[in-house]
């Protein structure tokens, strides 16, 4: 790593720290909005969207905190989830992105580092080979000897071309 990848590493803890710290005001005011008696419905819709955007926010920060510190858990489908939001940006913000992973897969060789760097490149080479209006479906699925990572658009179409990692 470069001194300036092992400081921005060195960072992200404590800045999830304080993010959530911010992010714990924000949903708490909004919740405070959606309670006061003298609410009007334009409060209540202005609290609600409060709500919404600093839990959108509370996921984004966390999935892209992550490229900095991955999770020291090394479950695929947790790490999967954690990048949804971030493989959305890169694919294209905006449009509908799903993730799933297959129940048993196996441990895998790649770090939690190489399967983020497969996520966002497959989102990346996915984007304009999906229609404005489409989206992507990003899977994990076993396969002999390992899994792949598969990028299709949504409804239907081809996508790149699968990534397979090595079972440890």
């Amino acid at each position: 790593m470069t001194e300036t990848t092992d400081f921005l590493t060195t960072l992200a803890r404590p800045v999830r720290h304080e993010a959530n710290n911010l992010l714990a005001a924000l949903s708490g005011t909004a919740e405070l909005m959606l309670r006061a008696r003298d609410a009007t419905e334009r409060d209540i819709t202005r609290a609600e969207r409060l709500r919404d955007a600093s839990a959108r926010l509370k996921t984004l920060l966390h999935g892209y905190l992550a490229l900095g510190a991955p999770p020291a858990e090394s479950d695929a489908a947790v790490l999967l989830d954690l990048m949804q939001p971030v493989v959305r940006l890169a694919f294209g913000g905006g449009r509908p992105v799903t993730v799933e992973a297959a129940a048993g897969l196996p441990a895998l060789t790649a770090s939690t580092s190489e399967l983020q760097q497969a996520m966002l490149r497959l989102a990346v080479e996915a984007g304009p080979m999906v229609p404005a209006t489409g989206g992507l479906h990003m899977t994990l699925e076993a396969a002999p000897g390992g899994a792949l990572l598969r990028a299709r658009p949504t409804p239907a179409g081809e996508g790149p071309a699968p990534v397979f990692l090595v079972a440890a």
